[in-house]
């Protein structure tokens, strides 16, 4: 019996540890209302975490995604391209010269480093606070800009 029972306790012990490692984080803010809220968690989300497996921010039918490398100091950022978008939802040629303003690059062309993603994508250096608030602030510009999001509109963090 106490086997049976070590056994119970070893399995949910492993359950726990296993659980604890892959827990996704997500928080809800909506546009225009909780804008402060956004970039506080954002911001935090970035400088606490330099080696983030992703963050990505959702909203509507889009997302756009962020990856941390910790050695480099860098954060590499990606755009849902239309290969990934409806019909209805792909992009005008005002909102791709919109993304291009802004130093990404297009989907499928290789970076300096030899780097190609299915989407548009962009590298930040992130070695102070100002420059993670900087990459803040190109999210902003970007869901302005290039989405022209409404009031209310709810934006997704997930890490």
């Amino acid at each position: 019996m106490k086997l049976i029972i070590g056994i119970i306790i070893v399995l949910i012990g492993v359950f726990i540890v296993l659980k604890k490692r892959n827990i996704e984080k997500t928080k809800s803010y909506k546009w225009n209302l909780e804008n402060e809220n956004l970039k506080t968690d954002f911001t935090n989300i970035l400088s606490k975490k330099p080696n983030l497996e992703y963050l990505i921010v959702e909203f509507d039918s889009y997302y756009i995604q962020y990856k941390g490398f910790v050695k480099s100091k860098e954060f590499y950022s990606e755009i849902v391209s239309n290969e990934f978008l409806d019909e209805k939802n792909q992009y005008s040629e005002n909102q791709k010269n919109g993304i291009f303003s802004l130093g990404f690059l297009e989907p499928k062309k290789k970076d300096s480093d030899g780097n190609i993603s299915p989407n548009y994508s962009k590298w930040y250096g992130a070695k102070s606070k100002n420059e993670i608030d900087l990459i803040f602030n190109e999210l902003i510009k970007i869901l302005e800009s290039i989405y022209g999001l409404k009031k209310g509109t709810e934006i997704k963090l997930r890490w």
